[in-house]
């Protein structure tokens, strides 16, 4: 599921967008040594090349060793109980007060090679290249948790921006429509002053207050205050 997708809800395996994961399971060496250039299985030469074409083969080398060893020195499957198989049967082998090994079975884990395989794999190569292929994903939940904050985080920046700006227009359409009701209010109060019984001055000067621009253009041409009619 984890390689090829498709089951498991896994949608898109790590062999279709993962490089780093394929150079990994299926690139030659074994670089999730300390030394990927040392491949060397030491005294298992049985299975010699199995380290150095990926990790891929390697686990498939691991499971083929133990069927290998269960098919070979194994107890048959009906030779066991349901009630061995339970978690409660687990439990009773702490109660055992002396296990006597079987020195002929002992001697297997030197003299077969597929068992010297499996015991060397599991405890080394196999355990360290599953730990970088979690290492890889790891970083890689990682990065998308990353890029989906910081996607959040832009969300919420750009709602909070538009909410502001939104407020501040509104704002300042409401301003400018009190400002306009304001002036209408201040020429109304004006017309309504009674004017006949100002001298030409001081209505020149009120006119002069709402209209500046004539006022200047007024005083360029001479200056003369407006008659009262």
């Amino acid at each position: 599921a984890v390689r090829m997708g498709g089951v498991n809800n896994v949608q898109i395996g790590a062999d279709f967008r993962n490089e780093a994961h394929n150079v990994l399971m299926y690139g030659l060496g074994c670089p999730w040594r300390e030394d990927p250039e040392d491949c060397s299985l030491g005294d298992h030469a049985g299975r010699g090349d199995t380290t150095r074409n990926g990790l891929a083969y390697l686990l498939v080398s691991y499971y083929d060793a133990v069927e290998t060893v269960l098919a070979r020195y194994g107890e048959p499957a009906e030779s066991f109980s349901m009630d061995f198989r339970t978690h409660e049967a687990l439990a009773d082998v702490s109660e055992f007060a002396d296990i006597t090994p079987d020195p002929a079975r002992l001697a297997l884990l030197t003299s077969d090679k597929d068992v010297k395989f499996v015991i060397a794999a599991f405890a080394g190569d196999v355990f360290n290249g599953l730990g970088s292929v979690l290492t890889l994903f790891t970083a890689e939940i990682a990065e998308v948790l990353s890029a989906t904050k910081f996607e959040n985080r832009l969300l919420f920046g750009l709602y909070a921006a538009s909410i502001a700006v939104v407020f501040y227009a509104c704002l300042f359409a409401r301003t400018i429509r009190v400002c306009v009701q304001e002036v209408h209010r201040a020429r109304l109060h004006v017309m309504m002053l009674p004017a006949h019984v100002l001298k030409g001055k001081d209505v020149h000067a009120i006119m002069a207050y709402f209209n500046p621009k004539a006022d200047e253009e007024e005083e360029g041409e001479g200056g003369n205050e407006p008659m009262l009619g």
